[in-house]
């Protein structure tokens, strides 16, 4: 019983029944042998089938799974975790504690002052070793883990969520019935399938009877390319379902199955069932995060894993839904989740753009806000209601009768403490890890987004299961009763699709800038009880105050920002852990998007902020959270002031990362329905945030953001056929290929063509070979498009010149075209809604419209300036249809085409130039960071060039030179360091500056000539701290002065 503790017990009775358990092998399919997974797949795959039936299809679907899942045994091994390994011990750790134990022993027996003297001390280095052995342990993970992106980032996620970590053992569950506890996993598993599948309510189901539907929209069979995108589009990591075969299987596989799959899932859709070994899952039990009790089931969230085959299938589904909902608008605008070209600052706009309307309108009216909740959303899915309003919403009977045997019944088993369960039968909800359970939400709830937004000055949005509805009056009585009728078309819409509310969760704010005329302490009278009115709510995660001045949000902000950069601080100090690069790269990718979400909200209430748009306490805030992360980052001083840590680690100064968002933000939302007249604007004194960003544009004479290109979710159908693209893996092939074709396709058409930016113009280009023939367009200035529209143009301009071809009766076996952008081409290939979208819709049409015609389109890479006289000709024609001449002459510009926007593109790239000029232009009149300042007088990515290369504690030593706060006497004699009684060197000749030592310093002179001896500009401060090379050799100098005992090293030779 001896456990090294000075509490010895007497007598003990344990009675446990303990449930050991079971570590279960794993696959490590990052180990995974391609060669040997491909030969078995290859040899186990059965021949390509078409079931006529649905148990022949069970039974093919089942042998292709068989081959993949014997293809897996062979290739991928299995890995079992020990329980029992502790990362970071060692031989010194298992030495020290046997030698504590050895000596506590001798002192129970002897109990001398000798024996405990000799026992405390080995206890207390006991201590001190194991603890620096797991401190040197987790220094040296991080370290390792930073050389990987993927596990920097796991190591991130690790650092941010390190005190919530879940525990291996779910605690015993209280079931909120019988008050009873849940111990074993079985009946935990029990109580949890409770939870997450209770039995629905009843559905009133009259309405279908006899309904009559729309004419459905057909879609065409599923396409092998289809099935492509969906297996490059998965994750090839993300945990599999029951049958264990994960996405990078099928990412290998995809050559092999692709057909098999194209057949397989076009009979499924045939013969209107998913086949059953797709409905199998497995159910994992997750913690909500930030819950203060877990004894209590609804603490948890199912996510049910997959087949990821299957899960194949549904992803192409839930493409073509969405496709066909934002083509033949099926769903209401106001319903903002779940689709694409949409976000979460979609909806809040949505809703602020109203509150601001209403406080203009008139004397100012008052806006009230009712958020829903509906309990189990997903779970309480009524299959019966969900496949009418399929139906009623134009979705073909094929597609409908097969998400109807995709949604029941389903098997799955709970997965919880190691244990696995029975298979459970679900015959209700969708299961949630589903690529199709959302946008089959949607459809399934878009009745109550549209009744309730049809009613009188009311206004409802939706993201996925998130509704919010939005009345305006005079009153916050007119309100309350306008939202009693909005709840009344929502409890009718609850009783048809057996969705239940909880009111408790409901939240009721009134937004109003008028407090002496509006009683915003009106309730909210329902059939629950009344609903108080709270002065903030929380929506899509931003806190909205009832006045809109955003200070609870701003404080929400700073609690979450300052989690997060304490976690920087668990992954590096100033003497070790992640690179400073790695370091900001994580800073950027998690801290920064929690600051600046929703930020085009929040930073432009304009109102008491002294004619700015948010307050000084808000920017005080951000930048103080900004330059505390700057220093985890660098390792730099307290004492560094905040333009000099933005200037060293070349972090955007806050206030214009907020006008960049800003800008960025409005680009991809759109500026409203309209801009303000002249005369709204002198009687408008409330300016809604979208209209304060389109005014800052105007102000600093900034494109027109109503002239912006409309980039739509969809350019083409996920079925469309494109052109075939070739890309070669070398020049060298590229440049063979295209010889080999141009000798033999002599009945081709062929094109070159190519985009051109010069002297801040963009011009585009196309010539013909084959007729001699050549187009160009002038694509405008950089403010308009840029080099990879004038690409597209290109494109373009050679399918015209294909299509006047052929009009003229040519026969021609197919249309070449050449160009050396391989990005374009890609674009051509799979065009999606980004930048340039109308170009691409345009080469679509023109691509389709050939096709019509029987010539085929083919594109293919050539490199560019390397003697293909073709590429060289339109890449001067595309440079002369800006006006360029050789010879530095101008003439004549090409014609702008018919349709010419703004890309999207441009937007954010004249927001980046901005940004930096007021960078530029406020470091040069800033006082403070001067040290910084002499070695960049302007912004530049270039310093972090510097600290390439260089271990963490190096990047801190660099950072504390360049600025200038660093433990030498003079900068520690003014900040008043205790002991510290003079700035003066020990050499006694002048104050020991980081100048001083690095150039002067008597004490150091044949170290000085030892390792900058030959070294150009050694005598000159701003060279050497502005060289990478010379950098380095000045940070080892410095570490071998031993002046500074933060950075002192046993091995000064170690490399960085």
């Amino acid at each position: 019983m001896d456990h090294d503790s000075d509490h010895l017990p007497i007598v003990t009775s344990l009675d446990l029944n303990i449930v050991k358990m079971m570590a279960k092998p794993r696959r490590n399919w990052k180990a995974l042998d391609e060669k040997t997974f491909t030969r078995v797949l290859q040899r186990e795959l059965p021949p390509q089938q078409r079931p006529r039936t649905k148990t022949a299809l069970d039974r093919h679907v089942e042998e292709v799974m068989v081959a993949l899942t014997v293809a897996v045994e062979e290739a991928v091994p299995t890995t079992i975790p020990s329980s029992r390994s502790k990362s970071g011990w060692n031989k010194e750790c298992a030495k020290v504690l046997a030698q504590s134990k050895r000596l506590r022993r001798q002192h129970s027996l002897y109990h001398t002052e000798e024996t405990w003297e000799a026992y405390r001390t080995a206890r207390n280095h006991k201590g001190r070793t194991i603890k620096k052995a797991l401190r040197q342990n987790h220094r040296e993970r991080i370290e390792e883990a930073s050389q990987s992106p993927t596990n920097l980032w796991r190591v991130a996620k690790w650092a941010r969520n390190r005190h919530n970590q879940s525990p291996n053992v779910t605690p015993a569950l209280i079931d909120p019935a019988t008050k009873q506890q849940a111990n074993t996993p079985n009946e935990k598993a029990e109580l949890l399938r409770k939870t997450f599948f209770p039995v629905p309510p009843e559905t009133n189901l009259e309405d279908i009877e006899n309904a009559n539907y729309p004419a459905p929209i057909t879609m065409p069979p599923i396409t092998t390319r289809e099935i492509e995108e969906a297996i490059e589009e998965s994750s090839p990591f993300k945990a599999p379902g029951p049958d264990g075969i994960a996405n990078k299987a099928l990412h290998i596989a995809s050559p092999w199955i692709k057909h098999h799959l194209t057949k397989i899932f076009n009979q499924s859709l045939a013969l209107g069932y998913y086949p059953e070994h797709f409905r199998q899952s497995t159910t994992v039990v997750l913690r909500k995060p930030g819950k203060d009790n877990y004894t209590v089931p609804k603490a948890y969230r199912p996510i049910a894993l997959l087949n990821t085959t299957g899960k194949i299938m549904e992803a192409v589904i839930a493409k073509r839904l969405s496709y066909i909902a934002e083509t033949h608008g099926l769903l209401p605008d106001t319903h903002m989740g779940g689709r694409k070209l949409r976000s979460t600052e979609h909806a809040l706009h949505l809703i602020i753009d109203k509150i601001y309307d209403a406080w203009n309108t008139g004397q100012g009216k008052v806006a009230s806000l009712l958020l829903l909740d509906v309990s189990g959303a997903f779970d309480n899915i009524s299959h019966a209601r969900l496949l009418h309003n399929l139906r009623k919403r134009r979705i073909d009977e094929r597609t409908v009768k097969w998400i109807g045997s995709f949604l029941r019944p389903r098997l799955t088993k709970l997965s919880i403490d190691g244990f696995t369960s029975e298979p459970y039968r679900l015959e209700t909800g969708e299961p949630q890890g589903s690529n199709l359970s959302p946008i089959l939400y949607l459809f399934y709830n878009a009745d109550l987004i549209e009744k309730c937004g049809e009613l009188e000055d009311t206004m409802t949005t939706g993201f996925i299961d998130d509704v919010a509805i939005l009345t305006w009056a005079d009153s916050t009585k007119e309100t309350c009763k306008k939202l009693q009728e909005a709840l009344h078309v929502a409890e009718k819409w609850a009783t048809t699709h057996a969705s239940i509310f909880a009111p408790d969760k409901f939240q009721l704010t009134h937004f109003t800038r008028t407090r002496t005329r509006i009683d915003v302490e009106e309730p909210l009278q329902t059939r629950w009880g009344m609903i108080e009115p709270k002065k903030t709510c929380k929506y899509l995660g931003l806190i909205m105050d009832s006045t809109l001045t955003w200070k609870q949000h701003i404080d929400e902000v700073q609690r979450k920002v300052t989690k997060t950069v304490n976690a920087l601080g668990s992954l590096g100090g100033s003497t070790w852990g992640v690179t400073m690069r790695e370091m900001r790269k994580i800073y950027k990718g998690v801290a920064v998007p929690q600051m600046m979400y929703a930020c085009s909200a929040w930073s432009n209430a304009n109102w008491r902020t002294r004619d700015k748009p948010y307050t000084e306490r808000t920017l005080s805030k951000l930048q103080s959270l900004q330059a505390r992360a700057s220093r985890v980052i660098s390792g730099a001083f307290k004492a560094t002031s905040i333009p000099a840590l933005d200037i060293e680690t070349y972090l955007l100064p806050v206030e214009l990362q907020i006008f960049k968002h800003n800008v960025n933000a409005l680009g991809r939302i759109g500026p409203g329905d309209h801009g303000p007249t002249e005369g709204e604007t002198r009687r408008n004194k409330k300016k809604s945030p979208r209209r304060a960003i389109e005014q800052s544009i105007t102000d600093r004479q900034g494109p027109n953001i109503r002239r912006q290109e409309h980039i739509t979710p969809y350019i083409v159908p996920p079925w469309w056929q494109g052109p075939q693209t070739f890309i070669e893996a070398s020049i060298e092939e590229a440049q063979a290929r295209h010889e080999q074709i141009i000798q033999d396709e002599l009945d081709a058409i062929h094109i070159y063509t190519d985009g051109s930016g010069i002297d801040g113009s963009i011009g585009a280009a196309a010539v013909c070979t084959t007729t001699q023939e050549t187009k160009s367009a002038y694509m405008g200035d950089e403010t308009t498009s840029t080099v990879y529209a004038g690409e597209l143009q290109g494109i373009s301009l050679a399918l015209q010149i294909a299509q006047e071809d052929r009009s003229k009766g040519n026969r021609r076996s197919k249309v070449a075209i050449y160009t050396d952008n391989q990005a374009a081409i890609r674009s051509t290939a799979r065009p999606k809604g980004k930048s340039g979208a109308y170009l691409l819709k345009n080469i679509t049409q023109q691509i389709d419209e050939l096709r019509t015609q029987d010539l085929n389109t083919e594109i293919r890479w050539v490199p560019a300036h390397i003697g293909i006289q073709g590429n060289e000709d339109a890449d001067r024609a595309a440079k002369e249809a800006t006006g360029w001449r050789e010879g530095g002459l101008t003439g004549p510009r090409a014609v702008e085409p018919q349709q010419l926007y703004p890309l999207r593109s441009t937007m954010k790239t004249w927001s980046h130039k901005e940004t930096i000029k007021s960078w530029e232009t406020s470091w040069v009149s800033e006082t403070r960071g001067r040290a910084s300042f002499r070695h960049t007088p302007k912004p530049s990515r270039k310093v972090l060039d510097l600290h390439d290369g260089l271990i963490k504690k190096r990047n801190a030593l660099l950072m504390q030179l360049r600025t200038e706060k660093i433990g030498f006497n003079d900068f520690l004699f003014g900040r008043r360091v205790p002991g510290i009684t003079n700035n003066r060197c020990p050499c006694g000749s002048d104050r020991q500056t980081v100048a001083h030592v690095l150039l002067r310093c008597r004490r150091h002179r044949q170290l000085r000539d030892q390792e900058l001896g030959r070294l150009r500009g050694r005598n000159n401060l701003r060279k050497l701290l502005n060289e990478r090379n010379a950098a380095a050799k000045a940070i080892k100098f410095i570490e071998l002065t031993q002046i500074l005992g933060q950075f002192l090293d046993r091995d000064l030779n170690r490399q960085s």
